[in-house]
């Protein structure tokens, strides 16, 4: 009940100020433990592992006094580091905006992030135009039957990637699509009662669209030749001003990452996050999203193949070439890269990715 209360105080505190969505903390109150680290999170796959530690009370017993604030996706948490608003933040695909900048730094992969998809209608052209593009035949459309299409979701994520992969598989330009800009849940509800013509998606909502019958007509991984890792990053600064603080915060999460790995667990601690949290989950479509993303603890990064943000490279040399990022910005998403403090949790040398 404590995590509910939490979470459903902070929902009734969201405001939304200068475009950006901000939410009640998770502070651990009575804690005189040094000074507050503010840490943005996602109530998502990549959020779980922070809110189960505090709940666990593991940053209090680490010395730590963190303050958590949730938010809907990752692009408002740019904003938040940008301003200074807060210290770390544990997200996705947008966090890449905040390393290119070159004055943040990636410290954790957290999870996988299978189950991505663009969605279409049963009776769309789409669909009807079948597999069209050599070595990947899920991928389902023309670039006459995609040309000019209306596609819901939202922008500076990794949808938009993923969408933007899609168009370019089929020959296309990003110019070539128009991407209408929405949260998960109303472009979902939007493109239920007919508006646009594809749906860029993630879990819970894409598995909710399959169950419902429409066509997923693109993975992200058929999209983009990449998968895609949630993790956490800090501004520089702080790394460089409270180091031992940003140990801490690691390997916390590690343990919670640990912990995780146990699927009832995992399970039980998500479906009551998920709930507090108004997303709408079923048993079953919790279980997929389980086995479709994976927890980076101890026992992953510590096998021999396991790149520390390896994911980035793909990903940074898109965004260059389709003027997302500057080229000039472009090697600061490796340069930001630092596994030394999972290194120092895990006990052991980890490779990162070099930018190469």
């Amino acid at each position: 009940m404590k995590l509910v209360k939490r979470l459903l105080a902070a929902a009734c505190m969201m405001f939304i100020a200068a475009g950006t969505i901000f939410a009640g903390g998770r502070g651990e109150s009575g804690s005189s433990e040094g000074k507050v680290l503010t840490v943005g999170v996602l109530v998502s796959t990549v959020g779980i592992p922070a809110l189960y530690a505090q709940d666990q009370g593991w940053f209090k017993e680490a010395g730590l006094n963190v303050d958590l604030q949730i938010f809907a996706t990752g692009a408002p948490v740019n904003e938040a580091i940008a301003a200074g608003k807060l210290d770390m933040a544990c997200s996705g695909f947008a966090s890449i905006y905040s390393l290119a900048n070159g004055n943040c730094v990636w410290l954790l992969d957290i999870n996988s992030t299978g189950g991505m998809g663009i969605f279409a209608r049963k009776d769309s052209p789409v669909v009807a135009a079948g597999s069209n593009v050599p070595g990947f035949p899920k991928i389902l459309g023309s670039a006459a039957t995609v040309k000019g299409l209306e596609i819901l979701g939202p922008v500076g994520t990794a949808p938009q990637y993923m969408v933007e992969g899609y168009a370019a598989r089929l020959g296309l330009q990003t110019t070539d699509v128009k991407m209408l800009n929405m949260e998960y849940i109303p472009a979902y509800q939007a493109f239920v009662s007919g508006q646009g013509d594809l749906n860029a998606t993630n879990p819970p909502t894409s598995y909710t669209m399959e169950d419902e019958g429409y066509v997923e007509i693109c993975s992200f991984e058929d999209a983009n030749g990449v998968s895609l890792m949630d993790g956490c990053f800090a501004r520089a600064e702080i790394v460089r001003t409270r180091s031992e603080d940003v140990q801490k915060f690691v390997s916390v999460i590690v343990k919670a990452m640990d912990a995780l790995q146990d699927q009832k667990t995992r399970f039980d601690y998500s479906m009551q996050s998920f709930i507090a949290n108004g997303t709408r989950y079923t048993g079953d479509i919790l279980n997929r999203e389980i086995a479709d993303r994976d927890y980076i603890g101890t026992k992953f990064v510590s096998a021999p193949d396991y790149v520390f943000g390896e994911a980035w490279g793909a990903i940074t040399n898109f965004l260059v070439r389709n003027e997302k990022i500057v080229p000039e910005n472009g090697p600061n998403v490796a340069k930001s890269l630092d596994p030394s403090f999972l290194s120092k949790t895990v006990g052991r040398s980890i490779k990162k990715y070099s930018g190469n």
